[in-house]
């Protein structure tokens, strides 16, 4: 069988058209701004009120908080529905089966999951502020801004490669539910890692936001001590695990492309 070359204007197209339709569907069903956009508001009115006045840096700590969790709660159901909806609609076997790998048509709406997720995290930066009547103290505002857009790439990596997973199960709506809380906790959005269980960390440390939200923290805190190993060992350990994670999911999208080449469908899975 001979391959044929897909030109780079055909992926960039597929992934554009895709982030245009997501954010199209978006705009059409509102229930998706209640986890991304209201109820992270929610969590980070109720984390300012808890801890005013415990420190210079709590306004940070309450931002974070509830900003990741907007953006993780995001790309977690929405990379769920990026394989779940073509299920549901009946186009996930002509979309595999046409000449642009199916991973760009996913990384259109993965990247749709992190843009909503970083305008729910701007509208609870603001509501806080205004709450607060004062900026949050930050060292360095320009390279937060940068690592904050890092952590969301990061994010969107673990999104690519659950969108994989989601075609060899039908379960991933379950899967989504119980493990979202589970991922707030367990990658560091709500709180460091370092304060879990000391057996939870090398858990923790398979996913590559535990590492830019742990680096996160140190630009952002001054005296802040999470892993041992600091600020720059952190963004190497999110900049490795995110490319580990990238390469499995093209991996898997290729099996994923040759199963439906050679049979035609995914009625197996």
């Amino acid at each position: 069988m001979t391959t044929v070359e897909v030109p780079r204007i055909s992926r960039s197209r597929a992934t554009s058209a895709s982030l245009r339709l997501s954010f199209l569907m978006f705009m059409a069903d509102p229930q998706w701004l209640i986890p991304s956009m209201i109820a992270p508001v929610v969590f980070g009115l109720v984390a300012f009120e808890l801890f005013r006045g415990s420190g210079p840096y709590y306004l940070t700590y309450a931002i974070l908080g509830a900003g990741m969790m907007s953006m993780w709660g995001q790309t977690l159901y929405g990379s769920g529905w990026a394989i779940g909806q073509d299920r549901e609609f009946g186009t996930l076997e002509p979309t595999v089966q046409s000449p642009t790998p199916y991973v760009y048509v996913v990384l259109g709406r993965v990247l749709w999951n992190v843009i909503s997720g970083l305008i729910g995290g701007g509208i609870v930066y603001l509501v806080v502020l205004a709450a607060a009547g004062s900026p949050p103290a930050v060292p360095d505002p320009v390279g937060f801004v940068v690592l904050f857009v890092f952590v969301m790439l990061t994010l969107a990596s673990v999104g690519i490669l659950f969108s994989a997973a989601w075609v060899y199960t039908r379960y991933s709506g379950f899967i989504q539910n119980v493990g979202e809380f589970a991922f707030y906790v367990g990658t560091g959005c709500m709180f460091p890692v370092v304060l879990l269980p000391f057996w939870t960390n090398p858990i923790a440390l398979i996913f590559p936001p535990t590492w830019a939200l742990d680096a996160l923290r140190y630009l952002a805190i001054p005296g802040y001590v999470g892993f041992g190993w600091g600020f720059w060992p952190d963004i190497a350990g999110a900049v490795a695990t995110t490319a580990i994670y990238v390469a499995i999911a093209s991996t898997v999208f290729k099996r994923v492309e040759l199963h439906v080449l050679s049979k035609g469908d995914l009625s197996d899975y």
